[in-house]
């Protein structure tokens, strides 16, 4: 056998190292790397970080389910508007002794009160006739609390005659909620002037001022019972 020269042996080392240098080419460009694949989701934020996520609602607001109401009056004269919150049984009973002859027409109403999930609400005012009512305009809740908005209206017609017997004229309000009872409660009450008064009640603390209508501004007690 004849052995190679050695031009042929340099050829055929040339040709294996070409054929293993374009082996290698392909591999590199058919297999991409790992570091090219985890910067490729790099902006993508995970399921716990994402912002519109709504988590467990715990910090869902209380919603009014559902309100009633009735009007009531007796005979002493009241000087400014009250607002009073009832908050359970001792406190709506108490209430109804105070007022006297009008615990026959509401004890009915307090009675299917479910303190559970509702509050009472009265809202009062002076008035210079029987003809007058204490009108319930609004009522929703804002804020986590009971937003109120009541009036003094005459409720006679034009060619009724009234006697003029100075009075105390309210209306008895159930807010019962859906979720968690809210015990804060401010109102608005336009009183037989035509004047506003802002109160507000909670179980803890009562405060009033003069709405935006009036001239001067005070700060008095409201009844929390």
């Amino acid at each position: 056998m004849t052995a190679p020269s050695r031009r042929a042996l340099l050829c055929g080392t040339a040709s294996v190292i070409a054929l293993s240098a374009g082996c290698l080419g392909d591999d590199a460009e058919d297999s991409p790397s790992n570091e090219t694949e985890t910067d490729g989701d790099s902006g993508a934020p995970s399921s716990d970080d994402d912002p519109e996520d709504g988590g467990d609602g715990d910090g869902q607001a209380t919603e009014l389910a559902g309100s009633d109401s009735r009007t009531y009056r007796y005979s002493k004269r009241s000087t400014s508007p009250q607002l009073n919150l009832l908050g359970d049984d001792d406190s709506a009973t108490d209430w109804l002794a105070e007022r006297d002859r009008t615990a026959d027409s509401l004890e009915t109403f307090v009675d299917e009160t479910d303190f559970e999930t509702s509050i009472l609400v009265s809202l009062e005012a002076g008035a210079p006739t029987p003809c007058h009512e204490l009108a319930l305009e609004s009522i929703a809740a804002e804020d986590e609390q009971v937003v109120l908005d009541g009036a003094v209206r005459e409720t006679s017609d034009d060619d009724e005659a009234c006697i003029t017997q100075e009075t105390t004229v309210g209306r008895l309000v159930r807010a019962t909620f859906d979720g968690q009872r809210l015990t804060t409660v401010s109102a608005t009450i336009e009183d037989r002037n035509g004047e506003s008064r802002q109160l507000s009640v909670s179980h803890d603390t009562a405060s009033e001022s003069t709405g935006a209508e009036s001239s001067n501004s005070s700060d008095e007690t409201a009844a929390d019972e």
